[in-house]
């Protein structure tokens, strides 16, 4: 199916946030669509896709003007869209909700089940996906929920395939995966769509690329007539500055020192986890998705209780307390879920950026709030943290999930805690704001802020760290120190675990 869009323009409120823009995409091809958080990339597909009616221009398909009502319409129409947050039911099956909302019925008013299961599983044959109908989708990775997602637009026949931020968390090989699934519909004349920050895959997959910046389009043009750099440029419409290293002065103190702590997992794991950070040391955690790392996190700021050892922080053995404690001792954290476990998506800009200092007497008095000292503050980082939303009495769930995690980040960055734990902080960012984020990282650390940082991008690891360990099927791996292969040992030890090494050297006990 050929699309178009022509002149589209979308407002809300005082704020523009498409601009009389145009792109068109073909049958049998893959059109990346790439932007800074908030230029306007899911927005317009958002229009494509009917869930924003509120606009001007014109959608046509296959050259014959039309309009939808809601997302149903263009569902109906054969246009189907995976969100960057999944829209799936937890405690459902994968095959409940492949069909919630689009069941057959037979003529007494049962679901037709076995045929269902039959036609999805001539879906997965085709396409080679592996997936089990029966399992919870709580129970699933985010790449099987995105494969769910994926599924239910096949299911629904789908010929325009619009997907936001398909790889944001997939690890290398999950995306290798799913890259060959993208190859299959296109070779089947499906319309993709791929909205992206990642400049890499753009060149990897994509046949035509569009570049959005501050709402307004900047090009678009097919990937043989551009270069990574061209697009770069374009999307930030300046140069990318590189990272500025400083070096603080302080005294060598250990900020976090775990002992001895053993944590249940799924693999069951026995070996005792052991590691500490010291005052002005970055320590990246890597390994392939769900090898633990979540559990390891869960355990350090209090959600789960390790069965043994100590976590001290500071000197003081925090094992037995709870998470506000932990907090209000000097752990601040962001999360890799920013909607789940970062933010509250019906309160304000104001009040999420001031949840964790409403102790602090300068935005509170007694059991009073100082909002206007609350709002100053968060106006301060939005400033700072080039946050596109509309003020700090915006509701966040209206903002983009790249601004989203910019202030999940601004508000723990900014906390003045001696431990950070960051998790992910680049998902769903784009290039400008990636660099950006990244320097926040180092001056914090150049301040002596201890930071454990865990990332599934292995580049993240390598340039931000002091040394590093990996996690891998519940174990931690000996401190891997900077150095000739630090890139190689780490890939090494994600893949195929601890027995073998790429090289002895940089490999030595933690202190």
């Amino acid at each position: 199916m050929h699309v178009s869009l022509r002149g589209i323009t979308v407002d809300f409120g005082n704020l523009r946030a498409v601009d009389k823009v145009s792109l068109e995409a073909n049958a049998g091809e893959i059109h990346a669509v790439v932007g800074e958080n908030g230029a306007g990339k899911s927005t317009i597909m958002s229009v494509l896709y009917g869930s924003n009616t509120d606009f001007s221009g014109d959608i046509l398909c296959n050259g014959k003007r039309v309009s939808w009502s809601s997302p149903r319409d263009a569902i109906k129409a054969g246009i189907g869209m995976v969100h960057q947050h999944f829209m799936l039911v937890g405690n459902l099956t994968v095959l409940e909700n492949i069909t919630l909302g689009n069941e057959l019925i037979n003529q007494f008013g049962f679901i037709k089940f076995n045929t269902i299961r039959a036609n999805i599983l001539n879906i997965i044959s085709r396409y080679k996906i592996h997936i089990d109908l029966d399992e919870l989708v709580d129970n699933l990775s985010v790449a099987q929920r995105q494969i769910v997602e994926i599924i239910k637009l096949l299911y629904r026949e789908s010929m325009v395939l619009i997907l936001d931020e398909p790889t944001a968390v997939l690890t290398p090989n999950e995306r290798e995966i799913f890259f060959h699934s993208l190859r299959n519909f296109k070779a089947e004349n499906k319309t993709i769509i791929l909205i992206t920050h990642k400049i890499d895959e753009v060149m990897d997959i994509a046949d035509h690329v569009t570049v959005l910046r501050n709402g307004k389009l900047i090009s678009s043009s097919h990937l043989n007539t551009t270069n990574k750099e061209k697009i770069s440029q374009e999307i930030v419409g300046r140069e990318i500055p590189r990272l500025n290293i400083k070096r603080g002065a302080y005294e060598n103190k250990k900020i976090l020192d775990v002992k001895d702590v053993i944590i249940k997992t799924n693999f069951n794991a026995k070996q005792a986890i052991n590691f500490c950070i010291k005052k002005g040391e970055i320590i990246g955690i890597a390994g392939v998705s769900g090898n633990g790392q979540t559990e390891l996190i869960e355990t350090l700021i209090g959600i789960r209780r390790a069965s043994d050892g100590e976590i001290n922080l500071l000197d003081r053995n925090i094992i037995n307390e709870n998470t506000q404690t932990r907090r209000m001792m000097g752990i601040s954290f962001v999360p890799q879920d920013r909607q789940r476990d970062g933010l509250a998506l019906g309160a304000s800009v104001w009040e999420n950026a001031c949840i964790t200092k409403v102790n602090n007497k300068k935005f509170s008095w007694g059991s009073f709030l100082r909002k206007e000292n609350m709002k100053a503050f968060s106006r301060s980082l939005i400033r700072e943290f080039n946050i596109k939303v509309n003020g700090p009495d915006a509701l966040v769930r209206t903002m983009s999930g790249g601004n989203m995690q910019k202030l999940v980040v601004a508000r723990e960055l900014s906390s003045q805690c001696p431990l950070i734990i960051i998790e992910n902080p680049t998902w769903g960012i784009d290039i400008g704001s990636i660099a950006f984020i990244h320097q926040k990282i180092m001056d914090i650390k150049s301040a002596g802020v201890a930071i454990l940082l865990v990332s599934n991008e292995l580049d993240e690891i390598t340039s931000l760290s002091d040394s590093a360990f990996v996690m891998y099927e519940g174990t931690l791996s000996k401190r891997i120190s900077k150095g000739e292969n630090f890139r190689e040992l780490i890939g090494q030890h994600m893949l195929s675990g601890f027995n073998t090494y790429y090289s002895p050297t940089g490999i030595s006990p933690d202190e």
